[in-house]
């Protein structure tokens, strides 16, 4: 599988939030495939377009959160802020993330 973003495999919570023992709400995954939380999960993204750190990708999740699974098709521009932090830009957004070691997908 090629590697959609230059991220570390892994768990990833919201910056400042506690590694210990997040809410689910609160909880990312990145497999080198997509990114991943959860509501949406089985994540395929492919890239659109790359300026320096910043990545336009395009991901096929399976989404949860109702009363059946559903596919879901998203746009999201991701800035990579090292291997093991990247700030989430969707609809103006300005989230970051940063990876927790240890903590399982």
């Amino acid at each position: 599988m090629a590697e959609t973003l230059p991220l570390r495999h892994g768990a990833y919570v919201g910056v400042g939030t506690d590694c210990t023992n997040p809410r689910n709400v609160e909880l990312r995954t990145y497999d080198g495939g997509g990114l991943g939380s959860s509501k949406a999960n089985d994540c395929r993204s492919r890239v659109l377009r790359q300026q320096g750190n910043v990545f336009e990708i395009e991901q096929d999740c399976r989404q949860f959160g109702g009363p059946k699974v559903e596919g879901s098709t998203e746009r999201s521009p991701i800035r990579v802020d090292g291997p093991e932090r990247y700030t989430d830009m969707t609809d103006g957004g300005n989230e970051s993330f940063r990876l927790c070691p240890g903590l399982k997908p």
